[in-house]
């Protein structure tokens, strides 16, 4: 469900985006929880099998997907931090994705109440 919603959201972005900055990294990050009985190894198994599905679909082993919890701070909830090595590359896996049978597995197990898109730059040492 927050994937579609993703997908609606950021589809204009994508679209004035992928010109200027194809060549950049682009991260997303999901605000999520855990449902009641479920567990980090229940989303993580969910997650390994989307993963896999989104390199072949995106054509790239650059993307990465990580399970991110708190240490210190409020500790209810995870973010899924998502890597692509550019928009490119992202708008190929949301536009495969939307409406996967990967939307109702997370469902089942989180529930995820907003996300961001991210583009880092790196900064290089003073000489």
């Amino acid at each position: 469900m927050l994937k579609k919603i993703m997908l609606a959201t950021v589809t204009s972005v994508f679209l004035l985006l992928s010109v200027a900055v194809q060549a950049e990294p682009v991260t997303i990050v999901y605000s999520c929880k855990l449902n009641e009985g479920s567990t980090k190894e229940d989303a993580m198994e969910i997650n390994a099998r989307w993963l896999k599905w989104a390199r072949s679909t995106g054509g790239s082993d650059e993307i990465t997907s990580s399970y991110v919890s708190t240490i210190v701070g409020d500790l209810g909830g995870f973010m899924w931090v998502d890597t692509y090595p550019d928009i490119a590359t992202w708008g190929k896996v949301v536009d495969a994705d939307s409406g996967s049978e990967f939307d109702a597995e997370f469902d089942e197990v989180t529930t995820c109440s907003g996300s961001r898109m991210y583009r880092g730059e790196e900064t290089v040492p003073a000489k």
